[in-house]
């Protein structure tokens, strides 16, 4: 009994290990597909309920669009801001839709959450491999990623595009690689500020180490965009640019990536950035306060209480993130503080982090929406900013955590049983959050009478729409095939420097 509980401490180095190592990843899986299936009440959704109306009409006129065998472009539907389908960023348009076809729009809906969740596990996987993580660790990590309140909230109350979410594993692995120097393009060379600048220059857009780093951004990116989770996207982008200002040497191959990611996913911004050009939502705030950021964090509101607060315009599901008190210590105390004493060079993550945090309080994000930028006047609530560092946070403390456990090897079983039920503890809070939060309990937060959800394809002639979808689409080819190129390319060249011969080895 004792070496199977140290069995959860051990990374797996020989052939037992590894064999619980993969029943373990299998038991957490199966956990997490039983869990979505039983969250969204095995496909019987409230459709008629808030922000489910709006889903419930994209996927009933997807599913017209697959059986007629027609592109989705002009709907009738009545929840949506414009019959232009494809103008909408918050709309799926992604090939999964296609089971469309054979599954009513409810049992659709659990498969298209199953999926992107086993996406959202093989870049976990990835972070396992990558780090050599313990059962435990990965047990931590995969709770409070899959399971926070920002997911669940969001996905309760009808915001279908949030399954975008579970493609965020792939954007964390990118940027460690990143910061640990894997895909940093050499040094800018000798001369002066002007000479240094313009060698950067020609290799953002020239040639250079990162082309294939730039290609799987770029279609994490895309991915996200095909989701509709074209606010997941423009999150990301100023988690990116803030990191480049602290990295000055990694910005050159930041912005390249960036442009090609913009590039890439021109199919779905193109035509939003000409439907919605100077037409964003209204404000509405972030968090109120630094103290209603740390209740989000830790207090569970169950639905039936989720508008009783000072704040009506502004609904508990938009703010919360809760990871529970044991998984708040554990992100601040592995997270935080062990990056910031042993984590170099993870800390430079951390104005990034700030930065994010900083733009999810009160109206400081406001002034940011009157630039005259596509999609950036779209973030009416700033609050869900909060996602992105609270997911490179659990990465960090996950990786924290691994390396104080490795310090402290062999573990008694008395520590290990602590450590256990520590874990166990936060397992339980993340359950009871998903349990008052399952899509059934919905009709304590919201009234509702049913609805005809019924979409239908009026195609016609717009010009100006179809130009925006030709424009967008020549540019997603061209770019895709580029970045196949550049990539291709960097592979055969391999280039001698220390850095890249250090990346490939890993």
């Amino acid at each position: 009994m004792e070496k199977i509980l140290l069995f959860f401490f051990q990374p797996a180095t020989n052939r037992k290990e590894r064999w619980f190592s993969a029943l373990w990843n299998a038991f957490l899986y199966l956990m997490g597909v039983l869990h979505w299936c039983l969250f969204f009440n095995w496909g019987r959704i409230p459709y008629e309920l808030h922000d489910w109306k709006q889903s419930g009409s994209f996927f009933s006129f997807l599913r017209e669009a697959v059986w007629s065998g027609q592109l989705p472009l002009h709907t009738d539907a009545r929840f949506v801001r414009t019959e232009r389908y494809l103008a909408m960023p918050n709309a799926p348009f992604s090939p999964q839709d296609y089971l469309l076809r054979f599954l009513d729009i409810g049992p659709f809906m659990v498969v298209n959450v199953v999926l992107l969740f086993s996406l959202g596990f093989i870049g976990l996987l990835l972070l396992q491999r990558r780090y050599a993580l313990s059962p435990l660790t990965f047990g931590v990590l995969f709770a409070l990623f899959n399971f926070n309140g920002h997911i669940t909230a969001h996905l309760a109350v009808g915001h279908a595009e949030w399954v975008g979410y579970f493609l965020l594993p792939f954007l964390v692995l990118l940027v460690l690689k990143l910061v640990e120097g894997q895909g940093v393009p050499e040094a800018a060379g000798e001369g002066g500020f002007w000479a240094r600048w313009r060698h950067r220059l020609v290799w953002v857009f020239c040639g250079g180490t990162g082309w294939r780093w730039s290609l799987w951004l770029a279609l994490v990116f895309l991915g996200l965009f095909l989701q509709g989770a074209f606010h997941v996207a423009l999150w990301c982008a100023i988690f990116l640019l803030a990191f480049g200002l602290t990295r000055r040497d990694c910005l050159p191959l930041l912005l390249r990536a960036l442009l090609m990611s913009v590039l890439l996913s021109a199919l779905r911004i193109v035509p939003a950035a000409m439907q919605f050009a100077g037409g964003g939502v209204d404000f509405v705030s972030g968090f109120p306060t630094v103290t209603d950021l740390l209740a989000a964090l830790v207090v569970l509101w169950p639905p039936n209480q989720a508008q009783a607060w000072a704040w009506k315009s502004l609904g508990r599901w938009e703010v919360d993130s809760f990871v529970g008190l044991i998984g708040l210590a554990f992100l601040l105390w592995f997270g935080v503080a062990g990056t910031w004493r042993k984590g170099k060079p993870w800390r430079d993550l951390f104005v990034p982090i700030v930065v994010l945090v900083v733009l999810s309080i009160g109206h400081v994000y406001r002034p940011i929406t009157l630039l005259p930028l596509p999609l950036v006047d779209s973030e009416r609530i700033p609050a869900r900013f909060l996602i992105v560092p609270l997911v490179f946070l659990i990465v960090l403390a996950s990786l924290g955590f691994e390396r104080w456990l490795q310090a402290r090897r062999p573990l008694r079983p008395g520590q290990a049983l602590y450590l256990l039920a520590a874990a166990l503890l936060l397992a339980h809070d993340l359950f009871q959050h998903s349990r008052v939060w399952r899509v059934v309990k919905m009709y304590d937060l919201f009234t509702g009478q049913p609805v005809d959800l019924t979409s239908h394809l009026v195609n016609h002639p717009d010009p100006p729409y179809q130009t925006a979808l030709l424009t967008g689409l020549i540019l997603t080819v061209l770019t895709l095939m580029l970045l196949i190129v550049m990539a291709w390319r960097e592979g055969r060249a391999r280039p001698e420097s220390p850095q890249y011969r250090s990346a490939r080895s890993k």
